[in-house]
């Protein structure tokens, strides 16, 4: 369970940027507080608050969501499961590599996409938001049974 006074503080922020916290979004909100670590589909948002209580229609939970993606709390990607799934962006930006044969997900450090922001605003003057990205390929291990298939 998330932390009550980060919550507080969180909305207070968002407050002073100008944007309102409606119930609906404070509630979305709490489920994606609660579950920072998980990558979690429109629909288990929908599933979470439905648990809590909470009947809100597809459409709002989708406005929220994207509402979030946004003002930059949430990040929204594709990691390969046919859905975008959202993430909490929190401290600590993070990224996967999906193996497209055994599905494993291996999580990658934000540094990696340092270079390539810096040449992203040197070259173009763009300024990326990078913030959840997903790589497909094999993992070592899929590779590595590949070559000895071929051998």
């Amino acid at each position: 369970m998330s932390d009550p006074v980060y919550q507080d503080h969180l909305l207070d922020d968002l407050r002073r940027q100008g944007y309102r916290i409606t119930a609906q979004r404070r509630q979305v909100l709490e489920v994606l507080l609660a579950q920072q670590d998980a990558h979690l589909s429109h629909e288990e948002v929908t599933q979470a608050l439905a648990a809590r209580g909470h009947t809100l229609n597809a459409v709002t939970v989708y406005r929220v969501l994207q509402w979030l993606k946004d003002a930059g709390l949430v990040a929204q990607t594709d990691l390969g499961g046919g859905h975008d799934v959202y993430c909490w962006i929190g401290e600590t930006v993070h990224h996967h590599l999906i193996c497209l044969n055994c599905e494993h997900i291996i999580e990658m450090d934000d540094a990696i996409f340092e270079p390539l922001r810096q040449m992203l605003r040197e070259r173009y003057g763009f300024q990326p938001r990078i913030e959840h990205f997903a790589i497909f390929g094999l993992c070592m291990a899929c590779k590595q049974a590949q070559e000895t298939d071929t051998d």
